[in-house]
């Protein structure tokens, strides 16, 4: 009798947690796409840790509209892991139908060199239609597989909205 009531526990536990929705990137739809293509500009050794200066067309799709520039800075750390931080710049790009510039700053990490990327963005300013434009969110994805290939990253709003005083 314990026998058949532990085998029955245990199949209502796996069976709630197979009922749970799971919470993971790629469940909801992106906001977004945002295509890059890097440009090595240095790379230097220190410490174990390479450090590899850039700078990356990018092509935005979704929620923002437009083309950006980013510069940007990629360690590969002794440990094997990756991080990433840049400013992205758009000269002109289009928001919820309002268009200005708009500079945003984005880092991001993966484990190793063949993980994907996962990573947060800031808007840091904006002008024109978008100079009251304030937001963050997430973004992930493969990336671009070498400098001077186009890679693929996903976005999502975590917050947007129009600041005015």
């Amino acid at each position: 009798m314990r026998k058949r009531l532990s085998s029955l526990l245990i199949l209502i536990i796996v069976l709630t947690v197979l009922a749970l929705p799971v919470l993971a990137k790629g469940d909801k739809e992106p906001d977004g796409l945002w295509q890059y293509k890097p440009h090595l500009v240095n790379s230097r050794l220190a410490g174990g840790n390479t450090f590899l200066t850039t700078w990356e067309e990018g092509i935005w799709t979704g929620t923002f509209e437009g083309a950006s520039r980013e510069d940007g800075e990629v360690v590969i750390h002794r440990s094997g892991a990756w991080s990433f931080k840049a400013t992205v710049t758009f000269e002109s790009v289009t928001v919820e139908g309002k268009t200005g510039s708009l500079v945003m700053s984005v880092v991001g990490k993966r484990p190793d060199g063949t993980s994907d990327w996962a990573g947060k963005w800031t808007i840091s300013c904006g002008t024109g239609d978008l100079a009251a434009l304030r937001g963050h969110g997430t973004w992930w994805g493969p990336g671009a597989p070498a400098p001077e290939q186009w890679g693929d990253i996903w976005y999502e709003m975590g917050n947007l909205h129009f600041d005015y005083d």
